[in-house]
């Protein structure tokens, strides 16, 4: 059992390592089981280091990696929700992107057990804008990371494409189309054309041509372990690389 004195002393490394990820720390981190993903989730919420100096600002990144290598379902309420703040130049706005990208992906690592409380974030009104994105392209993920799961997520998604909310159907529309769900073009050009979809949010075009791609290897992310995501993904800034 991982005492509390050592989860501190975990959470301090990971404010103070920088841009890479010492792999030993990590697998002492995540062979402390359910009692790290606390203290992980408080970190990886932490986005206002984000936006500030180095080490600190890669922190909330680590923590939500590792929250990828954990079984991390009570974290997935508390991501939905978290804030990011804005980024005042290029290099800040890397990190936040990375963040704000991979939180759906991480979600969806916890695999089929997160569907239902996904859905039920999507669903929640008081979710929001930002929220309900991440839970659409969640349940996305979901379908990569889970073939067997297309048929009942494709359904799902479908099902929310008229909601009362026009730009959660637009997160929705986008979903599918990242799926490359062909079979849904109709019910999406069905719900736009209607008026559901806000059409301020996504570009037909693009959207258009996801649809009918019948590929969804753009959310094939979702399956990098935690060596690889930090060799796709990098944080160190490019100029320091090499």
């Amino acid at each position: 059992m991982t005492t509390h004195i050592e989860l501190l002393e975990y959470m301090r490394q990971l404010r103070t390592i920088g841009p890479e990820m010492p792999f030993p720390l990590a697998a002492h981190i995540i062979d402390s089981g359910a009692d790290v993903i606390a203290p992980l989730t408080a970190l990886a919420i932490d986005t206002t280091m984000l936006v500030g100096p180095a080490p600190l600002c890669y922190a909330p990144i680590h923590a939500l990696r590792l929250l990828g290598e954990c079984n991390s379902i009570d974290a997935i309420a508390t991501l939905v929700h978290a804030p990011v703040p804005a980024a005042p130049d290029q290099l800040t706005e890397k990190r936040t992107t990375i963040w704000d990208g991979e939180v759906p992906q991480i979600i969806a690592r916890n695999g089929v057990a997160a569907i239902k409380p996904i859905l039920a974030l999507l669903d929640d009104d008081h979710t929001s804008n930002v929220g309900h994105h991440r839970t659409a392209l969640a349940i996305a993920y979901l379908s990569y990371a889970q073939p067997a799961e297309v048929a009942f997520l494709t359904a799902a998604l479908e099902e929310r494409l008229t909601s009362s909310i026009p730009d959660r159907n637009a997160s929705v529309a986008l979903a599918l189309a990242n799926m490359g769900a062909e079979s849904s073009y109709p019910a999406v050009m069905a719900a736009y054309k209607a008026g559901h979809i806000a059409k301020d949010a996504v570009q037909m075009g693009p959207m258009r041509k996801l649809l009918l791609s019948r590929s969804n290897a753009r959310l094939g992310c979702v399956n990098h372990p935690l060596g690889e995501r930090y060799a796709h993904h990098p944080l160190r800034p490019q100029a320091q690389q090499g």
